[in-house]
């Protein structure tokens, strides 16, 4: 059997031509032509990396697919099988376009050791739709285990590829079985090595092995064991499989083409079953912390961002001396919430002039034409205006929009018609918060989480497709802030403020894991958590800036591992990068995580108050004042190092909404328009 990670295989675009059927291959392409698109394929269930063991299993023709980004880019693809990203990116040209596929872990890794920045985009389904991996524990057929908690004291072979993703899971798998899981699980250089190290093994008791879901197949196909030899005694969490990642210089319109392609494979049945899959590719969602870090895709679908993070895969290194204002639109003055964009669609929150209407409207984020325009009935007053504050979040086609009095709309992306639609504080028998509903929405898998704050149902769970409650938690009222998702202390949990205290959720049930309440009362709980490192950053107006961990049993530890008071705001949530949290309070502050939240400068400026938005990649910190300046820092100096600023509005304004940063257009609203500004300076 071949063992998928021993194996190197190059292709040019010559050969490739030839192979696919494509393309020219007679003679040298002329000069003017772009250098080929590099294609790393690192897919175990590859046909050059697996085995021709199982009729119609691991023989994933690659070369088809490269065919088709081929015929639809107009430039030729070069193509390598590996296990190495950093040795495959050795022999690309200065500034070629990468485009890297395989297990999500191994690719995150191998860019990070190459230096590559690159994000992914989306995650190719199986013959059953899935797009995770889960590790399978196997013993002896007839081994006494039954379960994980029948292995107690044994060695563990690790087969699943070397991850901090694939470990954490098998870690996590084992505290749940309530066994000692080893500090250094034995690696073995494959799975198939794994396997047959646990039936060779004298050792008593014998050994387990965990091996990727899919090899136990492939094994017994290929002969190398015995159907029956093993027998799997559980399984580990899903983590994310085969995704697609993209080079971070590739332009923004380009990475937008690349996904189009892929993404239109669905429709193709003969491609379908070439790459052994389903539905093929599906986008990538939302990145849990506790997996490898993901940058930012080509959208910016949610609050804060894909992950709500305010992380981009890359800032300008400056910016243009002058605004570079691609189009400019009216909005309604008063807009609170955020903007969201996917693909071609922005989606803009606001009020009719009669103050009795939510208005959504949907523009083309690349000339801001309209496409579509809603309006739905919401009656009432508020302070600081009635108009929606939750940003509205975009997920697979549909758009979820809630406005400050609880009408929660699920829409198509496509037209604006109604899907679904749900009345939260009326439906969940919750009070209304003085500043109206403002949380939006949280996906979790198929649900949607939302905070209604009823006695009965402080948090709900909705299905996404349909809006029918899934599940419901008793608690407190709701508070301001957005929801997270994340895996802390080994436990996956929703992570975010009641009216009262800060609080994590399990997600398949809704209950309440745990509750911290603040040692000063009063905060309005506005700012987002900030998942960091397995831990949380929270920041609040009257407790300051503080740095909790989390016990084994996935419980926050109540007393804050640092804390920084003097990082106090009361709206604007901070941004965390290369190990720094940058906020807004009485000016701009920057503190070390890694040496107690210490300060490492403030500054204080006549266009910085107590709010600002910050977006960061891992070495900028874009900042939006109120006022709609931007202001570029160098995030790795050790002092308040201004890079460059530039000025977007002509007259006064005030930018609470979010704003978007897709590539290297930022969607900014302010005063009465939104427009689109290009940030690069070439």
């Amino acid at each position: 059997m071949k063992c998928w990670n021993q194996v190197v295989i190059r292709l040019g675009a010559t050969a490739l031509a030839l192979l696919a059927g494509v393309g020219d291959v007679f003679g040298d392409p002329p000069k003017d032509k772009p250098q080929p698109i590099m294609l790393v394929v690192m897919d175990p269930l590859a046909k050059e990396l697996a085995c021709a063991c199982v009729k119609g299993y691991g023989q994933r023709d690659y070369r088809k697919l490269a065919a088709r980004l081929e015929s639809s880019l107009k430039q030729s693809v070069s193509i390598e099988f590996s296990d190495d990203l950093a040795e495959s990116l050795a022999l690309a040209s200065p500034g070629q376009e990468i485009i890297a596929i395989g297990e999500q872990s191994l690719v995150a890794q191998g860019a990070k050791r190459a230096e590559l920045k690159c994000h992914p985009v989306c995650e190719l389904t199986d013959p059953d739709g899935s797009t995770a991996l889960t590790g399978s524990f196997v013993v002896r057929s007839g081994d006494s285990a039954k379960e994980l908690k029948d292995i107690g004291g044994r060695k563990v072979f690790f087969g699943l590829a070397d991850s901090d993703a694939n470990h954490a899971v098998v870690q996590a798998a084992l505290r749940a079985a309530g066994v000692e899981s080893p500090a250094a699980p034995e690696k073995r250089s494959t799975y198939s090595d794994a396997a047959l190290d646990v039936l060779d093994s004298q050792s008593t008791p014998h050994p387990v092995a965990v091996i990727p879901g899919y090899a136990l197949r492939l094994l017994e196909g290929c002969g190398s064991i015995t159907p029956g030899d093993l027998k799997v005694i559980g399984k580990t969490e899903p983590v994310p499989f085969i995704t697609v990642f993209v080079a971070n210089h590739i332009p923004a319109e380009k990475q937008q083409r690349i996904l189009k392609v892929l993404l239109g494979i669905k429709g193709n049945t003969k491609l379908l079953k070439a790459m052994e899959s389903r539905d093929g590719f599906r986008p990538v969602k939302t990145q849990k912390p506790g997996g490898p870090q993901a940058n930012a895709g080509p959208d910016w679908p949610d609050w804060r961002g894909p992950d709500r993070d305010g992380r981009v895969p890359r800032l300008p290194a400056r910016l243009p001396e002058k605004a570079k204002i691609i189009w400019k639109k009216a909005a309604m003055t008063g807009g609170l919430a955020g903007l969201s964009v996917s693909g071609e669609r922005l989606i803009l929150a606001e009020r009719d002039f009669g103050e009795e209407h939510d208005v959504y409207r949907c523009l083309n984020a690349d000339n801001g034409e309209l496409l579509w325009r809603v309006e739905f009935p919401a009656r009432g007053k508020l302070d600081y205006g009635q108009s929606p504050r939750a940003t509205p979040v975009i997920h697979e086609g549909k758009a979820y929009l809630l406005g400050a009095f609880g009408d929660l709309r699920c829409v198509n992306i496509t037209n604006g018609k109604l899907v679904w639609k749900r009345q939260l504080p009326r439906e969940f028998k919750a009070e209304l918060p003085t500043w109206g509903m403002c949380s939006p929405p949280l996906i979790v898998d198929d649900l949607l989480i939302v905070n209604p704050g009823g006695t009965n149902a402080s948090l709900a769970a909705l299905d996404c497709a349909t809006g029918r409650t899934r599940w419901t938690t008793p608690g407190s009222p709701a508070a301001y802030s957005a929801f997270i998702c994340g895996k802390f202390g080994g436990r996956r949990q929703i992570v975010g403020y009641d009216q009262n205290s800060l609080g994590g959720w399990d997600v398949k049930t809704g209950a309440r894991l745990w509750r911290l309440v603040p040692p000063t009362e009063g905060d309005f709980n506005v700012p987002t958590p900030i998942a960091v490192n397995g831990g949380v950053i929270v920041a609040t107006e009257n407790n300051g800036t503080r740095f909790h961990h989390f016990d084994e049993a996935g419980r926050i530890i109540p007393k804050p591992i640092s804390e920084y008071p003097d990082l106090s705001p009361d709206t604007a949530t901070p941004v965390v990068t290369r190990g720094r949290v940058f906020g807004a309070h009485v000016g701009l502050r920057c503190l070390d995580v890694q040496k107690g939240l210490k300060p490492v400068w403030h500054r204080e400026d006549d266009a910085l108050g107590d709010y600002a938005t910050l977006i960061a990649d891992d070495e900028r910190v874009l900042v939006i004042t109120l006022g709609g300046e931007l202001i570029l820092l160098d995030g790795t100096a050790n002092e308040c190092a201004i890079i460059s600023r530039l000025r977007l509005f002509d007259d006064d304004v005030e930018v609470y909404s979010h704003p978007a940063l897709v590539g290297t257009r930022l969607y900014v609203r302010g005063g009465s328009s939104v427009l689109c500004v290009d940030l690069e300076t070439n």
